[in-house]
């Protein structure tokens, strides 16, 4: 899966993942996730295709949401949230584990799970 397009909208980043033959979505289906005091919250979202995951920076400084694990990142997706309030996006189309961390604050895990 390699992403398909980036939009940036002033402090807001959405970034489709996905095959090239689109999944049907389920509905436009949302989910959301925090960063609030170093955490992801919450740290595992289970997910249909086609969901599309909003985080949101509830912390004072730049977090990023960048997919993979710390020791081999993959590429997929690589939000940076610049502070307070800053939110990006990503849907999700095909079944599988996307783990993901913050590239500042390694030990800053979660994970969509796509089913």
């Amino acid at each position: 899966m390699r992403p398909r397009r980036l939009i940036e909208a002033g402090a807001v980043l959405v970034l489709t993942l996905g095959a090239a033959a689109p999944v049907h979505p389920q509905g436009g289906a949302g989910a959301s996730a925090a960063i609030r005091v170093f955490q992801f919250q919450p740290g595992a979202l289970v997910v249909r295709a086609g969901t599309r995951v909003t985080w949101t920076n509830e912390d004072d400084i730049t977090h990023t949401v960048t997919s993979g694990l710390p020791e081999s990142p993959d590429g997929r997706l690589d939000l940076h949230l610049t502070g307070k309030g800053t939110s990006g996006s990503a849907s999700f189309s095909e079944p599988g584990a996307y783990p993901y961390f913050c590239t500042r604050h390694p030990s800053m895990r979660g994970e969509v799970l796509v089913r």
